[in-house]
């Protein structure tokens, strides 16, 4: 049993046989209880009772019952913050489930909750319904691309709208915003980021990120960053962007996967100055004075492990561990005529299309509409391809693609152009095409971008990272 579970269990059995105590709303202890005992740091936990323990309530008094039970929690409780602050903290917990961490910071504020589908605790609760719990009065959401749900296709526009459950207003980062206005800010005291992320520069959530701290640092509103772990964080690989190739699926110098959790993420685009608004000496002595970025890390978390621990989809079309690994190399067909699988149970654990030689691609399949891609591509239409194994990736794998570049050279499937005008925005530049057409070998391509840039990118991760890399 974790220490976590250990602790909710012995301090619910403390308190149910005095009902008095515990709170019947959210069925934890009340803040007096807390406060009393002084847990001014670290004893918030939630675990699989929804127990949570608040600290910081001015004024906390205690009622005549609840005293008699204070011997036997302070008993409990000493026990539980003996494990907390003397224990490896190994269990990986993602940084919203660390109340203690940021409650203060969050408590009585009006704030903005940048979120989608996956931004949840281990038990379930929603970040934005936690952040509610915690006295924290959430104006608005902000939605990144798939939507607050996590429904939208990929590239899909995102509509402003209210949440059905809270009545939250919702407004699209996704749409005709990529980037906050600073009128939204007028009520806003702080903003909270807490979205899954899986580590590769076009993976548009990182710089949706990248807007929201710049808006944030123009309109000197402080940004906090609820981190989540890496599952692409165990390596770095790919070339470097190059100025020109800026998009919504790439915005800074970073390789395609860049070892970087969200929180450090952040903190390196705030850093290397690499928004318009952050370059500004002004608006950042007055972010800074208003409170600057914060990140909260993630516990039990590192750069030398996979990182698994998922409890929803990233986005629609990730619906696998090893989609999210396959992904970076497999993505790079989304600027070609070959499909990635969406519209089939596993999209990116798969690629075909129909031109390619069945006798060299002996897996098909046939793309239809479904959750994650209305109109796929080769809708109705026998793709072969091949479907890949789980794989612990080191680096990206670029055969998929060079194979397929060669098979279409040979062919010259009629009327059919390898390349479209998306392709060079993920690769970050023309040189990945080039290399292609000019039939470089995979080796030959690999030596090519890792040189001078990429090691230099190395060395500046090094300076941003919190957690442990060997």
């Amino acid at each position: 049993m974790s220490p976590s579970i250990l602790l909710n269990c012995c301090i619910i059995d403390f308190c149910s046989p005095f009902p008095e105590v515990m709170d019947s709303t959210t069925n934890a202890i009340p803040k007096a209880v807390a406060t009393t005992l002084n847990f001014n740091s670290g004893a918030i936990t939630e675990g699989p009772e929804l127990f949570r323990i608040f600290w910081a309530m001015k004024n906390a008094s205690f009622t005549r019952l609840q005293v008699r039970t204070t011997a036997a929690l302070f008993g409990t409780f000493l026990f539980a913050f003996s494990v907390q602050v003397f224990g490896q903290n190994t269990t990986y917990l993602p940084a919203v489930a660390r109340t203690g961490e940021y409650y203060p910071w969050v408590e009585g504020k009006s704030i903005a909750v940048v979120a989608n589908a996956t931004s949840l605790l281990p038990n379930g609760t929603h970040t934005v319904d936690h952040l509610i719990s915690l006295g924290a009065e959430v104006r608005e959401v902000w939605a990144p691309e798939h939507g607050f749900r996590g429904t939208q296709d990929a590239g899909e526009h995102v509509e402003d709208g209210k949440d059905p459950k809270t009545g939250i207003p919702i407004r699209s980062l996704y749409g005709k915003n990529k980037r906050p206005n600073l009128e939204w800010f007028d009520s806003v005291e702080m903003v909270v980021y807490d979205i899954q992320d899986v580590g590769v520069r076009f993976y548009t959530y990182s710089t949706t990120l990248s807007y929201v701290l710049d808006a944030c640092v123009e309109a000197g509103v402080p940004l906090m960053v609820l981190d989540r772990g890496n599952p692409n964080g165990h390596y770095v690989d790919g070339p470097i962007l190059q100025p020109g190739f800026e998009s919504m699926v790439g915005l800074h110098p970073i390789p395609v996967v860049h070892g970087l959790t969200m929180g450090e993420y952040a903190k390196m685009v705030y850093g290397e100055r690499w928004m318009p608004a952050i370059k500004s000496a002004t608006f950042r002595d007055q972010f800074s004075t208003a409170g600057g970025l914060k990140v909260i890390p993630c516990q039990g978390y590192d750069h030398n492990n996979i990182f698994a621990q998922f409890q929803t989809p990233p986005s629609p079309n990730l619906r696998s561990l090893a989609a999210i690994a396959h992904y970076p190399s497999l993505c790079f067909f989304e600027g070609t005529p070959i499909s990635c699988g969406r519209g089939t149970p596993e999209p990116f654990v798969r690629f075909g299309a129909p031109w390619l030689p069945e006798q060299d691609y002996t897996f098909s399949f046939t793309p239809e509409p479904d959750h994650g891609s209305k109109y796929p591509k080769f809708q109705g239409d026998t793709c072969h391809g091949e479907r890949l194994a789980p794989k612990n990736y080191q680096e990206i794998d670029w055969s998929y693609l060079f194979s397929a570049y060669g098979s279409w050279k040979e062919r010259r499937a009629d009327g059919v152009d390898f390349f479209n005008a998306f392709f060079p925005k993920l690769a970050g530049s023309n040189a990945l095409q080039r290399a292609l057409q000019d039939g470089w070998t995979v080796e030959i391509w690999q030596d090519s971008y890792r040189h001078s840039e990429f090691q230099t990118y190395l060395n500046l991760r090094d300076s941003y990272l919190m957690y442990t890399n060997l």
